[in-house]
């Protein structure tokens, strides 16, 4: 859990950085409509702004977000739980979603949470994998990854890219300098590239090969809810009473 914590930056005034949304309690302003296979799990826990799957992995969770990092040491029922829940990092904007999203989960021993990410710097893993599902409450997504790479949460002195800092863009040349800089920093090419007006999805959890050390997978969303290549859809809606029983399910403690 601490592992986690000092991945998480405290401030944004730097710069580097691109100025922080500030964070606000979620408001229905996008739609007045929930999305049917999320109402039951948002009345339990209005605190759910989403659910991320990857599939053919054991990413499949409710994201939270509050105004701190409540969910880095509780479940989705509130209680304290070593294996938090996947939650958005306070800085971002929610209501709507802004131009990069950034998620984090723990890296736990058992395999649960953001564990399979890792898995990702094998680029055949990648490969089996390129597509993130992230919907809101009220939209259906889907994220092609463009890079994936390892860094580690920098002091504010030092004068190099954090990626953690990008959080918007007022103009092309921001939005361009950051993919040049993830791109650069990729494990491998995947030969997907983004372009300004695309919105990002950031997944982080830990990584041990350096002190504060960051696993990050970056990917931006698609036009629409399938598969580029062979036109299937990626994601089969889950009744109301299956996410409720995974949601709950992560109150079950592991190791991080």
């Amino acid at each position: 859990m601490q592992e986690l914590a000092a991945l998480i930056p405290t401030t944004v005034t730097d710069d580097n950085t691109v100025p922080a949304a500030t964070a606000t309690v979620l408001q229905s302003s996008q739609s007045s409509i929930i999305l049917a296979q999320y109402w039951e799990a948002h009345a339990q826990n209005t605190d759910m702004v989403g659910w991320i799957k990857i599939d053919g992995t054991r990413v499949n969770y409710p994201v939270m977000y509050t105004a701190d990092d409540f969910y880095m040491s509780h479940g989705f029922d509130k209680k304290k739980s070593v294996s938090g829940v996947p939650f958005v990092d306070k800085r971002c904007a929610v209501d709507p979603f802004g131009i990069n999203s950034i998620i984090y989960g723990h890296n736990m021993k058992n395999g649960t949470m953001f564990a399979d990410l890792l898995k990702y710097a094998d680029q055949e893993y990648y490969r089996k994998h390129p597509i993130v599902q992230f919907d809101t409450l009220y939209e259906q997504q889907s994220f092609e990854i463009i890079a994936v790479f390892k860094s580690q949460t920098y002091r504010k002195s030092d004068n190099v890219f954090k990626h953690y800092n990008f959080l918007n863009a007022d103009d092309a040349a921001a939005f361009d300098e950051y993919i040049a800089n993830i791109t650069a920093l990729s494990l491998y090419d995947t030969g997907v590239t983004a372009s300004y007006g695309d919105k990002l999805l950031t997944l982080v959890t830990c990584s041990y090969h350096t002190k504060n050390g960051q696993f990050v997978v970056v990917a931006k969303k698609l036009n629409d809810a399938y598969n580029l290549n062979s036109g299937t859809q990626l994601w089969a809606l889950f009744s109301a009473k299956n996410l409720i029983k995974t949601a709950f399910a992560l109150v079950q403690n592991g190791a991080s």
